[in-house]
């Protein structure tokens, strides 16, 4: 009898014991909630909760259990033109004119309620429209998000590949070419639309909304953008760095801008389902530069003055599900920077078009552990 009450003694402390090891090993393990956002939420923010406000349905269609995803083939147009800020007679042009081989960019893009993704890359489809020069890359991603007055974007650009078309700095006939030299760009933007109610920016970008009837509205953009442009060697050649001061021996360019730029827009709609879309931008950037000899040199930022101009065009069918249109877009940076003038355009012509699905469940759950409470 003695020997069997040792044994549940026994027993029993040896599971008091487990019990409590366990109790205190999962007290010892933290809980990681930013790893969670619905826990993060709830800990911290417990009386968050962002209130339904959305635009007028009468002229602004949203589509809150749609998927929509969409594909655009686009032929971009690129100029990069670096010159002398004073004209100086020479026996050659001092001035470079670099252009890229891109033919056609194909790019996808999906969006759900108030986020957005797309990519984009160069295809090899066998279009050679510009001979003789060297082959190019690009490629880029944006990721966005469009509330209901406010929209946010960041977005990647890399372009590899360039080609001087400068007729006086051609060699034996030839053009220069550049297959090290790269502009890099990062952009963090935002923007707020002053009429949100009743005009939708988005609706003829990401398809994520739909214009049901016209309206316009005045525009506010805002950023930060750094760019950057360099090569293995020189951006540019020894006959052209004779007539720079300071940038004759740059290897590269780095400029960080600062943007608030006014604009209006713009949807029409006809029959209901056709719609026409406008949106333009000015301004004049504050840029920040400096122009490297080497990229690990330390050197000094320079400010100064850069114009802006930033203007989209489309016009297509726009329905419940279904929408395809085409699009006309240009970008153009121009300014003196020191003894140096250069401008940047990028033109962009194509078709898009894609289709709302219904959301997925799993989609819907994550967005739902990931989002603040509402949205």
């Amino acid at each position: 009898m003695f020997h069997r009450l040792r044994l549940l003694i026994l027993c029993c402390c040896i599971s008091g014991s487990f019990a409590y090891a366990q109790k205190d090993s999962t007290r010892s393990e933290p809980e990681h909630v930013l790893l969670h956002p619905d826990k993060f939420y709830k800990k911290y923010m417990p009386n968050l909760r962002i209130k339904a406000n959305p635009p007028d349905s009468a002229y602004v269609k949203v589509y809150p259990n749609y998927l929509s995803v969409g594909m655009h083939i686009f032929s971009p147009v690129i100029h990069v033109n670096i010159s002398p800020a004073k004209y100086t007679d020479a026996p050659v042009s001092p001035s470079s004119k670099f252009r890229t081989s891109i033919s056609n960019v194909v790019g996808f893009s999906a969006s759900y309620r108030y986020v957005a993704a797309g990519f984009a890359f160069l295809t090899n489809s066998g279009m050679h429209l510009r001979d003789g020069y060297t082959p190019s890359r690009y490629r880029t991603a944006t990721i966005k998000y469009s509330g209901r007055a406010f929209n946010f974007q960041f977005k990647y650009i890399r372009i590899r590949g360039f080609t001087d078309v400068q007729q006086h700095m051609t060699i034996n006939g030839d053009y220069i070419l550049r297959p090290d030299l790269v502009t890099k760009e990062f952009q963090f933007e935002g923007l707020w639309n002053f009429n949100w109610r009743r005009y939708s920016y988005v609706a003829p970008i990401n398809f994520s909304q739909r214009q049901v009837k016209s309206h316009g509205s005045f525009l506010l953009k805002t950023g930060v953008y750094y760019q950057q442009l360099f090569g293995d060697t020189a951006i540019l050649r020894p006959q052209q760095q004779l007539y720079y001061e300071k940038f004759g021996n740059a290897r590269a360019l780095r400029m960080t801008s600062i943007r608030l730029a006014p604009g209006i827009g713009a949807n029409l709609v006809f029959l209901r389902k056709v719609y026409l879309s406008t949106v333009t931008f000015t301004s004049f950037d504050l840029c920040f530069y400096k122009s490297l000899e080497s990229l690990d040199a330390r050197v000094k930022s320079r400010p100064d003055v850069v114009f802006y101009l930033d203007h989209k065009f489309g016009i297509g069918y726009h329905s419940t599900r279904f929408y395809a249109g085409l699009r006309y877009d240009v970008e153009a940076r121009s300014g003196v920077l020191d003894d140096t003038d250069i401008s940047q355009i990028y033109q962009y012509v194509g078709v898009e078009l894609g289709y709302r699905f219904n959301a997925p469940i799993p989609l819907k759950k994550f967005y739902k552990k990931t989002m603040p409470p509402g949205m």
